[in-house]
């Protein structure tokens, strides 16, 4: 006597699906709260040296990393997680940010 097949509905490939694509905001809100805390280390040091150079470096990735993904829809997300994080600190946050993405492409001059 032969068993019954039990497991073809896991070959089925016509069953799977691929999970949805991430939005340009989830992806800019993930990358923003990542942007965050390299810039919360850089705001309380002085402006110059390699540790802070270092930071800036990885502010400008994280940038890159919004635009190759979700464009500049995504970057805008992100710089907005970070500011409303601390409006008190907005000001300097976006200031960090924008001399680290100044010459992005899809980032606004």
């Amino acid at each position: 006597m032969m068993r019954p097949r039990t497991t073809g509905h896991l070959s089925d490939s016509s069953a799977q699906t691929e999970p949805p694509a991430p939005s340009s905001s989830d992806i800019g809100t993930s990358i923003g709260q990542a942007l965050l805390a390299l810039v919360v280390v850089v705001e309380g040091k002085p402006s110059a040296g390699p540790a802070v150079k270092a930071y800036q470096t990885a502010i400008r990735r994280k940038g890159e990393e919004a635009a190759a993904a979700g464009g500049s829809e995504a970057m805008q997300e992100a710089l907005r997680v970070m500011i409303d994080a601390d409006p008190d600190r907005a000001q300097q946050r976006d200031r960090i940010v924008r001399k680290a993405w100044a010459d992005l492409p899809g980032w606004p001059a």
